[in-house]
């Protein structure tokens, strides 16, 4: 009898009669009614959860934008860049076209063009003043007492033209007399060859008629200088 009690309860040894009450009365509970639903707010955007995300595209979109304006200041400040290296080497070049035609056949960056006409413009200031200290020579020369009565009868007219970038033509009328005495032909070359110039060919003629000599001399240079008296 005690076998088959176990085989049949085999808790039946370890629940206490407590126990037993307890889940006899669970069993006769009426059943549990089911969960109720949960109705959503039809106000209730369930697309607010990615607000974040709307606002981060919002501000991606501006984002745009601004590139785009950005990028078109970019393309313009390109362009005023490129404007404004192109006139910066136009003025280069016509700084290097003045230097001598020894500079000017060498390819000089811009540095060396500046310091080269930095050197350049004290030597032409060097000859210019030359040329006027010649041109008061001459005529103090030509100013002397017994040459003749008048000023005006002895201060030479001298004439100069560019043939081309190496040669000029110098043309000096003057009295005959002071010709004779103050300024002959010798006399003038030996004043342009101390100037750098170089004598290709020369002539002179007379008129009796007139009392006058003109020289005609043909230089060769590296700049065309003009001489007034």
């Amino acid at each position: 009898m005690m076998d088959h009690q176990l085989f049949d309860d085999p808790f039946g040894s370890s629940i206490s009669s407590l126990e037993a009450e307890i889940f006899s009365a669970a069993a006769q509970l009426p059943p549990s009614p089911p969960w109720p639903d949960i109705d959503l707010d039809d106000d209730y955007d369930i697309h607010d959860l990615s607000a974040p995300a709307a606002n981060a595209a919002t501000s991606s979109g501006g984002g745009y934008g601004s590139g785009g304006s950005g990028g078109h200041r970019k393309l313009s400040h390109n362009a005023y860049e490129r404007g404004r290296r192109k006139q910066l080497n136009e003025l280069y070049s016509s700084l290097r076209s003045l230097l001598p035609d020894a500079d000017q056949t060498k390819k000089l960056s811009i540095p060396t063009t500046v310091s080269r006409v930095l050197k350049y413009i004290p030597e032409l200031q060097k000859q210019v003043d030359n040329l006027e200290r010649r041109k008061k020579e001459l005529t103090n020369a030509n100013c002397k007492p017994g040459v003749l009565k008048t000023t005006k009868a002895v201060t030479p007219i001298v004439s100069a033209t560019c043939l081309n970038d190496t040669e000029i033509m110098v043309q000096v009328s003057l009295h005959s007399d002071v010709a004779a005495t103050a300024l002959p032909l010798s006399k003038c070359i030996k004043v342009l060859e101390n100037e750098g110039l170089h004598l290709v060919s020369s002539s002179t003629y007379s008129s009796a008629f007139e009392n006058k000599t003109f020289y005609s001399l043909h230089l060769q240079v590296h700049h065309c200088f003009f001489f007034f008296f």
